[in-house]
């Protein structure tokens, strides 16, 4: 047969299930022509391999060692031959098995186009003549017309067939043309939502899952197919109440689009994912009932949520802290312009009003300083200033800084660094904040004894440095909160001294920011040690260009 196939679809027009039994039924009947002296040969085994061999050939289909897949032309061809063959050496070739060949240009054409057709009808006239030859030993007159009429018939059922089926030619190209652009639009518009970070999910009317993507699978913490599940079972909802909602339930209450963010799936105990689920409604006016249904698209926003509440509560907690020292340095000032105004005013009281004002004011520029270095601490994308530099040389400047400060209060300063520690290269900047308020908090919470700093290498990459003091120290119950904003120690020895309560709390973030690890040893009454483990290079991706500088800069060193 030519091959002119008008794509490589593999489309099957006639499956195994409707030819086998078709084929098996013609073997059955040879058999009963034969018995019943109707065909043209009388040698038994001839008709016994006729039969078989159709038999066999047709279950092929279903055996998977002789299926040869979708091999049109092999199928074709082995039909044609067996059928021409049964024609002229086993049945009558002007018989009733003359119009399987119906079935056979059929598919030929359908494959093939006219070419396969023209083809299969010049292979039956052939065989029709031949057989008129063989059988009656000549071609007579009226024979010829026999085989000229039983010819047209073929051919006139078989291009009703064939038009009615299939169209013509430019029809069957359009139609192919159409189904390939369909896959295709269907194959990207899948692959568009698999892309999708936001899940998707797609129901019928009933609420059974008939479409998803891979996020889907993600944000419902689930591996197992999702396919004619019903959502209500996948996808268990609660509301901010804790009370459980159907998700159905709030679809079928849908008329067109819905959006939801007081919605969450529980994960475990106290844990879960919060949603913004946005769910629309397929639309009703089209023609396929069974294409009714509905759309879920969810999107996680527990992080959002989770510093939405974080940022309510921190700004909350700021307007507290700032009330204060503000209603304080108010009163005071209030006060120094009343004692002022009158005719004996006292100078020793304004001088004490003023200076209570001022010391409010500078707790108010200390807390202003701390929201500023909090908030370099807590932005990643926000690059540092690189630099290396000596420990000892950021710790002597502090140590001339706050000695006088802790001599002041009858405390010892000690600084030891060994010789060994190497130099750092990281913020200097960041590194200094850190050790300025483990210093500061040292000498604020100690009233006899000192503080001790002590330096040393860990290996070739980390140095350790510990902050000793023999102050009021931390109970083991409140250790675990030191590095909490505003958190300040319901202890009365450290009530009694002020602070904003973000010190500790900074540190943490300013230690995360240059990838240092911080500890903590301390016992009630006894005192503390601050420790911090620094990595001696600290660069990522984002200071790259302040490491460079940082190199150029110390190129001749």
């Amino acid at each position: 047969m030519p091959s002119d196939p008008i794509s490589d679809s593999d489309e099957i027009i006639m499956s195994p299930k409707l030819i086998s039994p078709a084929a098996i039924g013609i073997a059955l009947l040879l058999v009963i022509n034969y018995f019943t002296s109707q065909t043209f040969t009388t040698n038994p085994l001839l008709v016994a391999i006729s039969t078989a061999a159709i038999s066999l050939f047709a279950l092929s289909h279903f055996i998977p060692i002789f299926r040869f897949g979708r091999a049109h032309a092999f199928y074709l061809y082995t039909y044609h031959w067996i059928l021409g063959f049964l024609l002229l050496f086993v049945v009558p070739t002007l018989s009733y098995y003359l119009y399987i060949w119906v079935m056979l240009m059929y598919l030929t054409e359908f494959y093939y186009q006219a070419k396969g057709a023209l083809l299969s009808a010049g292979s039956l006239l052939i065989i029709m003549v031949v057989g008129s030859f063989y059988q009656n030993n000549g071609l007579s007159w009226d024979m010829a017309i026999r085989i000229a009429v039983e010819f047209c018939v073929i051919l006139t059922v078989n291009l009703v067939m064939t038009r009615l089926a299939f169209g013509n030619r430019q029809q069957r190209k359009e139609l192919s043309t159409k189904i390939v652009r369909s896959e295709y639009e269907h194959g990207r518009l899948v692959a568009l939502i698999n892309s999708m970070s936001d899940a998707v999910i797609a129901t019928d009317e009933d609420g059974k899952i008939l479409n998803y993507n891979a996020a889907a699978l993600d944000i419902l913490n689930t591996n197992m197919t999702l396919s004619e599940m019903l959502i209500s079972n996948v996808m268990k909802l609660v509301n901010s109440d804790n009370i459980p909602v159907d998700a159905l339930g709030i679809a079928q209450k849908t008329t067109y689009l819905q959006r939801r963010t007081d919605l969450s799936i529980p994960i475990s105990k106290g844990d879960k994912v919060d949603l913004d689920m946005s769910v629309s409604r397929i639309a009703r006016s089209t023609l396929l009932s069974k294409q009714q249904g509905y759309t879920f698209l969810l999107r996680d926003i527990t992080q959002q949520k989770s510093l939405d509440e974080e940022r309510d509560m921190f700004i909350s907690e700021v307007s507290h802290e700032l009330r204060t020292p503000i209603t304080i340095a108010e009163g005071d000032m209030s006060m120094a312009v009343l004692l002022i105004d009158k005719p004996d005013r006292k100078i020793d009281e304004i001088k004490r009003s003023v200076v209570r004002a001022h010391d409010q004011v500078i707790f108010l520029a200390d807390m202003v300083n701390d929201l500023s270095a909090l908030s370099r601490a807590q932005r990643d994308d926000k690059d540092m200033e690189v630099e290396t530099f000596t420990v000892t040389e950021v710790l002597s400047e502090l140590e001339q800084t706050y000695r006088p400060q802790a001599e002041k209060k009858g405390l010892y300063f000690k600084l030891d660094i060994a010789p060994s520690v190497p130099s750092l290269t990281t913020s200097r900047l960041y590194f200094r904040e850190i050790m300025q308020n483990f210093i500061t908090n040292a000498i604020k919470y100690t009233t006899e004894g000192g503080i001790t700093v002590k330096g040393q290498a860990i290996d070739r990459d980390n140095i350790l440095i510990s902050i000793s003091d023999t102050g009021v120290g931390i109970s083991k119950s409140e250790q675990s909160k030191v590095y909490q904003k505003f958190w300040r120690s319901e202890d009365p020895y450290t009530r009694a001294t002020s602070g904003t309560g973000l010190g500790l709390f900074i540190t943490s973030k300013l230690a995360q920011r240059i990838d240092a690890t911080l500890k903590l040893d301390s016992k009630f009454k006894e005192g503390s040690t601050f420790s911090i483990i620094v990595p001696v290079n600290t660069i990522k991706t984002i200071d790259q260009k302040s490491a460079v500088k940082n190199e150029v800069a110390h190129i001749f060193d």
